[in-house]
């Protein structure tokens, strides 16, 4: 049956192991174990099985000398169901009934070892007469030196994994230990089961042998005792079997794996075996290492068990103790990155990310621009790959690494504050004016999803002096606080959210020219200190009119963070320029009412080492009426506005990056790609606001929004605010 096993199918589900351990998740990314060669030494595996057809290697085999005092009859197929039970764990095939195996297009390479431990006539055991079932089930066993056998069987014939479901108390002979020392000196890993010799109240402290050879360093790590975990949730989160051995000794290489109330040695009538053993847990395991070696062929067998032991979820009370060892195998963890990530590039120098245990494809703390929207998010053309510290190849794909950020929601009113000032007559005309300013409370604290977002922090401090017609001012507070100077506040400079502005204004009669310019800090997500986000210069003219006004000004804005407002810090990063012009006029009419009008237009670009931009036209734009609300005594102002907050209009993103190849070892093809700047909406946000003057007890203001395609995105559901605020002086 070819395809992905599914995980709602009656195969998969009778195969509880394989949701504990996550195996999906391997499946999904392509692993099955196809090609691997899995040693089991046990009691001989029947290739007849209807879940074990095609599983079983033919060059499988009985490694007990037919002429040993105690060699049981028959051929390489054993007389007790254990290796069936335990190959079906480990290679049970994607068939449509009975289970699925962790590895289940790997191949097995049966080798039985296993003969009469108790060797009496009365037994049967030494009779040309093939002894009962009973018999052999109480009877049977396994000598250091036919395991010694098996584990050289599987060295000459090329396994690449090792599993012993088996163990004794007494400590393993040189023999054995020689055998399983050729093993791991030749790149195999060794998975063994840790017993079942723990009691309720009495736990077995170590496993036992051989696996408690795993504590042994000569073994470079390659040989994982493996014990057994439940199917039922047990208190304090402890999952380790009642019946396992535990860790002890070997800690640093033991995994606890599924053991217990397992489906397996099915047969054609979905009937199967319902076992429980440390022997069902370890090839868990050795079927994981199986998936692992497929799935990333350049791993040698020490780097999979190592990817597997730190990976796994610690059991107990975390970390590495002497119950769970390294804990409990997670097919989830195994499978993602570990460590930097390394992204190729034509120069040859890969741009190395470290990652923090997150996939590159959707970093932590990545903040994009609304005026970009899902421009980024939507494409496919930023697929590539990456190799993760074990230099094995992932894809990728990077647009998540820009995804947009959640939607503003309403901006709580600023806190009351507290200010002061002076002014000073200087002489021969000049004049000096100071003025600060600090909140009398904290301002709201910022909420998840749609809702209040943290208004800035009033304080502030600022300088004016001036002669004449020249006025110089200096001012430094909170970013995107800054004071009106008597320009149009465009969008590009509300972007910026500058910490200081220093300005001049030479007033002209009905013009007035000014010059102006700011730096702006922001603290990137787990960043420990500001960095410079921001730096704009600008000059403007005001006209001032029978009537009416107009403003013209234009100005440069660079942002090494990112553009327009994004905060990406290092591979990510998108140093950003911006060229910008924006008018701005105001309309009077009689009675007071006041209509306005502005528009800005500019021209982004900013290249990366991944990303590139040249040259995209953005803009913004708002409407806006105002008017004292005359003879209705219910307000003083009301007024409506509508605006589009900055997007890019036009401009291509184009990015060169390594495709995919179509075979893991395959030279690297870098291609360029290009993905257009424009997102799928336009944001407009709509304002109807109104206020009232209540004399010496303050001013109360009433203001409700709605804002359509909310951050430039088309399927963004409308979002609905209302605002009301208090302000009175004291």
């Amino acid at each position: 049956m070819p395809g992905v096993p599914d995980p709602n199918s009656a195969e998969f589900m009778r195969s509880w192991g394989l949701g504990a351990i996550n195996a999906q998740v391997a499946f999904n990314a392509g692993a099955s174990g196809q090609g691997i060669l899995v040693a089991d030494v046990d009691t001989g595996a029947d290739p007849t099985r209807p879940d074990l057809v095609g599983a079983i290697s033919p060059l499988s085999t009985n490694v007990v000398p037919p002429d040993e005092p105690q060699a049981l009859p028959g051929s390489a197929v054993g007389f007790d169901p254990h290796a069936n039970d335990v190959s079906s764990v480990l290679a049970a095939r994607f068939n449509g009934f009975g289970t699925i195996g962790v590895a289940f297009n790997s191949t097995v390479l049966s080798i039985r070892a296993d003969s009469c431990t108790v060797g009496t006539a009365a037994n049967n055991c030494n009779t040309s007469s093939p002894p009962t079932q009973t018999q052999l089930m109480k009877n049977f066993g396994f000598t250091d030196a036919d395991l010694a056998n098996g584990i050289e069987f599987a060295i000459q014939n090329g396994a690449r994994v090792i599993n012993l479901s088996l163990g004794s108390p007494s400590p393993s002979s040189p023999g054995l230990q020689q055998a399983l020392l050729d093993a791991t000196n030749a790149g195999i890993a060794v998975t063994i089961s840790a017993g079942n010799d723990s009691k309720a109240g009495a736990p077995a402290p170590n496993p036992e042998f051989p696996a408690q050879l795993a504590s042994q360093a000569q073994f470079g790590g390659l040989i994982v005792a493996v014990g057994a975990s439940t199917n039922t949730v047990a208190p304090a989160g402890s999952t380790i079997a009642t019946f396992s051995n535990q860790a002890g000794t070997t800690e640093n290489n033991f995994l606890v794996a599924p053991g217990q109330n397992l489906a397996a040695n099915c047969d054609a009538s979905d009937t199967c075996d319902l076992v429980s053993g440390t022997s069902f847990a370890a090839p868990h395991v050795a079927g994981a290492i199986a998936l692992l070696l497929q799935a990333f062929p350049n791993l040698t067998a020490a780097q999979a068990v190592n990817i597997l032991l730190t990976t796994a979820d610690p059991g107990g009370d975390g970390g590495i103790n002497t119950v769970y060892g390294r804990g409990i195998l997670d097919l989830t963890k195994a499978f993602q990155p570990v460590g930097a990530m390394s992204i190729p590039t034509p120069s040859g120098v890969p741009i190395v990310v470290d990652t923090g245990g997150v996939p590159a494809s959707v970093m932590p703390g990545v903040i994009t621009t609304h005026a970009l929207g899902d421009a980024l998010q939507n494409s496919r053309a930023l697929t590539t790959i990456g190799y993760d510290s074990y230099h094995r190849l992932f894809k990728i794909n990077l647009n998540g690494a820009y995804a947009p950020p959640r939607a503003r929601g309403l901006i709580a009113a600023a806190p009351a504050q507290r200010q002061y000032g002076a002014d000073y007559a200087v002489g021969a005309g000049a004049r000096l004016s100071f003025a600060s300013g600090e909140p009398l409370v904290s301002a709201p604290n910022a909420v998840d999803g749609r809702g209040f977002s943290q208004a800035a922090d009033p304080s502030f401090a600022m300088v004016e002096t001036g002669v004449g017609a020249l006025a110089l001012t200096a001012w430094r507070g909170q970013g995107g606080a800054q004071p009106d100077l008597g320009e149009p506040r465009d969008a590009f400079e509300a972007v910026a959210a500058p910490n200081q502005v220093e300005a001049a204004k030479i007033n002209l009669g009905v013009v007035s020219l000014v010059a102006e310019g700011g730096t702006g800090e922001r603290t990137p997500t787990y960043a420990n200190q500001p960095r410079k986000a921001s730096s704009y210069a600008r000059i403007g003219a005001d006209f001032a009119g029978r009537g009416f006004s107009a403003r013209i000004a234009a100005g440069a804005l660079d942002e090494p963070l990112g553009p327009l407002g994004s905060t990406i810090t290092g591979a990510f990063a998108l140093p950003s320029k911006t060229q910008f012009l924006t008018l701005g006029v105001d309309k009077g009419f009689a009675g007071g009412a006041l209509l306005y009008a502005e528009a800005s237009l500019g021209r982004t670009g900013f290249s990366g080492q991944l990303l590139q931009l040249r040259n995209s036209t953005t803009s913004s734009w708002r409407l806006g009426l105002a008017s004292p609300c005359g003879s209705w005594r219910g307000c003083s102002h009301v007024g409506f506005e509508i605006d589009q907050p900055l997007r890019f209009e036009s401009g291509q993103i184009t990015a060169t990056l390594a495709a995919v190849p179509q075979a893991y070892f395959a030279p690297l093809d870098f291609t360029t790609r290009r993905i257009g700047a424009t997102p799928t909406g336009r944001e407009l946000d709509f304002r109807v606001f109104a206020d009232k003057d209540l004399g010496p007890f303050g001013l109360l203001s009433l203001e409700g929004s709605a804002a359509s395609q909310e951050g430039n995105i088309a399927s963004a559901p409308i979002g609905l605010g209302l605002l009301a605020n208090w302000r009175v002086g004291f």
